[in-house]
């Protein structure tokens, strides 16, 4: 094969593997955005090329969501213990164990209640099946408490956390930084917490009564949509976030925990929608453009999630 002729098949393997979540293989769906209150929501849609370009990722398509795992008891967290089965204070690891014969994705946000504090999953991981007892980095989302007397000691699954905090988890990898933004969530929200608790939301009936509204809406429109892997957020003047998957399957697997960490946002630091549809292109330009931009804008707006060379989740802020 000629040197030249060689370097074009390269070229064209190369682009096709790492080339994985651009616009060669995504639509940002403007014109199907849906807006309620101080939240505008944008489908991300995948073209026909999307699945032969992330095709590393089949073996994800059984894939199961940490909340579906949880509620079906087909995997479990506990507190870690040392030799002789003691629980030990330590706040940022938690052990996990797949009992199920799919593989689970855990997502960076996503936080649980219950052990001896509540905690938030510090990063994106894909557990295996029947995968024995593995350590998960977490944050505490309750400052206040270490024990079990006032909750259940079985970790069950809450929802994913607002964007500030997932991009205070995500970004400063601090736990004084995430006891400081849920502080400051809760005065902003007028929550009080005697464990200065992230979930003490849900003890505040007007607060989830605001947040269903939303919720209601928001999933009357996503239902049975197809072709869709991800969602551009924005409020005020604002893009908030942006999360991308790698098939529809896991976006929908995750859209219902997902979804949270948008209304919340909202409802905490939202403001009336004021963002021309030009400035969120510019925003995704530099997501979606192409791959260079896009892991320079990722590396200072987000993160991304990879198995090998394979993208599974990007998000960005």
């Amino acid at each position: 094969m000629k040197p030249t002729l060689l370097i074009l098949v390269l070229s064209c393997v190369f682009s096709s593997v790492f080339a994985q979540f651009t616009y060669e293989h995504l639509e940002v769906d403007y014109a199907g955005a849906h807006q309620f209150r101080d939240l505008k929501i944008i489908p991300i849609r995948a073209k026909p090329s999307f699945a032969e370009a992330n095709q590393q990722a089949a073996s994800l398509n059984n894939v199961m969501s940490l909340a579906q795992a949880l509620a079906t008891n087909q995997a479990a967290f506990t507190e870690r213990t040392d030799a002789r089965g003691r629980i030990r204070e330590d706040v940022n690891i938690l052990t996990f164990e797949n009992f199920s014969d799919q593989p689970i994705f855990l997502m960076s946000g996503e936080v649980i209640t219950g052990g001896m504090q509540d905690r938030v999953i510090a990063q994106d991981m894909i557990v295996n099946p029947r995968s024995g007892r593995v350590e998960v980095p977490v944050f505490c989302v309750e400052k206040g408490r270490w024990s079990g007397g006032t909750k259940s000691t079985k970790f069950k699954n809450y929802h994913e956390a607002s964007m500030h905090l997932r991009q205070v988890i995500d970004r400063e990898q601090s736990q004084g930084a995430v006891w400081e933004e849920i502080s400051k969530e809760n005065r902003r929200d007028g929550i009080r917490t005697s464990t200065e608790a992230y979930t003490a939301h849900a003890n505040s009936p007007e607060y989830i009564r605001r947040e269903n509204e939303y919720l209601e809406f928001f999933n009357q429109k996503f239902m049975n949509k197809e072709n869709i892997v991800g969602i551009v957020g924005v409020t005020g003047g604002v893009v908030m976030g942006c999360d991308i998957f790698v098939s529809p399957d896991l976006f929908y697997r995750e859209y219902n925990n997902l979804i949270y960490a948008y209304i919340d946002e909202a409802l905490t630091f939202g403001a009336p929608v004021s963002m021309t549809e030009e400035s969120v292109k510019r925003y995704m330009d530099n997501l979606l453009s192409n791959t260079v931009m896009q892991d320079r804008f990722v590396r200072q707006n987000g993160k991304m999630f990879r198995q090998g060379e394979q993208i599974i989740h990007i998000t960005t802020y």
